[in-house]
């Protein structure tokens, strides 16, 4: 067992050291912390593909491990603080080990690594303007999760007690029909929780219209990415889907029209995202975890181009992808979706998703009204700001710094708008090919 787990042990010892020579590098005043900024970025990356190496003769399949990695090392970019990267970094480690969890209590142990991040990340990123607005969506986040954690945990012991077994593959097999989907429920809610469906999306708006833009970005990116695939890793099998299409219509309805006419813009994205997670659960249902990954990457892009706008033509096709408006890639993630829908039987869902879509593309094309029809001189980088402002107030924020280099800035945003209008031709086939 030393020797299965021995790349895991080197990494949280690279970690530790890192740790140790910046805090060295704060107390001495000749010494910076550019390189070990360098060093945190690169760690996930090499840790990946140092493992990959080590087990390349396993059927092993690198891409949801690798793209964590990468998307990590990207968002670390944003952050300017010693601090907030070594939680990053815990917060990775709490990713990948959950990527590939197999028992009850590894799944919880990371579970909770990545929600004590969060937590901390909430309240160290803020500022006097909104230092009160972050500190209050952070007890938010923290006292509804622990009430989820504890729930997820109860229902581990007296499911381990039941059939003495903590690993998730083994409970089908060991116990009847009623302890396995009683068991396969609560597991679901927690992961839901995390991912932010509806009825269990409280915090996702509290979030969304408090916290800094670049947290926010991480927190809507990664968290999904790894706890999707550890659904599909070790969960999927055990799961009972007929409650992922209650969350899923939940999910599609509060998220359209509750975020119609929304005075903050902020908020109006948080309901998006609510809308967004239930096209991935009905993905789930209907078309399977390739079309939700999929989709997962689409929104994925989208996210990395929301939350680095600085230009309004930008943000309308980001608006439009999100929309789902040919002939960008977002038509046709939501076409396969809707066409493997009708396909397995789901017309009644098929015929709200419909109507869901069409209710947020009112709103999409409301915003970009809105922004044409305002001043040349409006910026959008009013998104660093908390969602308590209005959209016509909000344009007129100027931020006090940037996130990332203009280079960087630059590099990311031609690549994401360049994958939007293009990724249909390469990668995505079009929903008629299928027909």
């Amino acid at each position: 067992m030393f020797w299965y787990s021995l790349i895991e042990l080197d990494f949280l010892i690279s970690l530790i050291i890192v740790i140790v020579y910046g805090l060295y590098s704060l107390r001495c005043k000749n010494i910076h912390l550019t390189d070990v900024y360098f060093i945190s970025r690169i760690l996930p990356i090499t840790f990946i593909i140092g493992f990959y190496i080590e087990s390349c003769n396993t059927e092993i399949y690198p891409s949801i491990d690798l793209l964590v990695a990468i998307l990590t090392s990207i968002v670390m970019g944003s952050f300017r603080n010693f601090e907030s990267i070594l939680l990053l970094l815990l917060a990775f480690v709490g990713n990948i080990f959950m990527l590939h969890s197999i028992d009850f209590m590894t799944f919880f142990i990371t579970l909770e690594t990545q929600n004590f991040c969060f937590f901390v990340l909430c309240a160290l990123l803020s500022s006097r303007i909104s230092s009160s607005f972050n500190v209050e969506a952070s007890i938010k986040f923290f006292v509804l999760s622990a009430f989820t954690s504890g729930a997820l945990l109860y229902w581990f012991s007296h499911l381990y007690l039941i059939t003495g077994c903590t690993t998730f593959s083994l409970i089908p097999y060991i116990s009847d029909n009623n302890v396995n989907n009683y068991y396969s429920y609560f597991i679901l809610c927690a992961l839901l929780f995390k991912l932010g469906a509806a009825p269990l999306h409280l915090w996702v708006t509290v979030l969304y219209g408090s916290i800094k833009r670049n947290l926010l970005l991480y927190i809507s990116t990664i968290p999904k990415l790894s706890l999707f695939g550890f659904w599909f890793n070790n969960f999927q099998t055990t799961v009972s889907y007929s409650s992922v299409l209650l969350f899923s219509l939940f999910s599609l309805i509060l998220g359209s029209f509750s975020a119609y006419n929304q005075p903050a813009l902020r908020t109006l994205f948080a309901y998006s995202t609510i809308n967004e997670m239930g096209l991935m659960l009905l993905a789930v249902e209907s078309a399977g975890f390739h079309a939700l990954f999929q989709h997962l990457g689409l929104y994925i892009i989208s996210q990395f181009l929301l939350w680095n706008l600085h230009d309004k033509n930008i943000f309308s096709i980001v608006a439009l992808t999100l929309a789902g408006l040919p002939p960008l890639a977002g038509f046709f993630g939501k076409a396969f979706i809707f066409w493997h829908s009708s396909t397995v039987g789901l017309f009644t869902t098929l015929l709200v998703a419909l109507i869901c879509t069409v209710v947020s593309l009112v709103y999409y094309l409301r915003i970009i009204r809105l922004f044409y029809n305002a001043s040349s001189a409006i910026s959008l980088r009013f998104l660093h700001y908390t969602g308590a402002y209005s959209i016509r107030r909000s344009m007129i924020i100027q931020p006090t710094n940037t996130l990332y280099s203009m280079e960087t800035r630059v590099v990311l945003t031609s690549l994401c708008v360049i994958l939007l209008l293009y990724l249909p031709i390469f990668v995505i086939k079009p929903f008629v090919c299928f027909a």
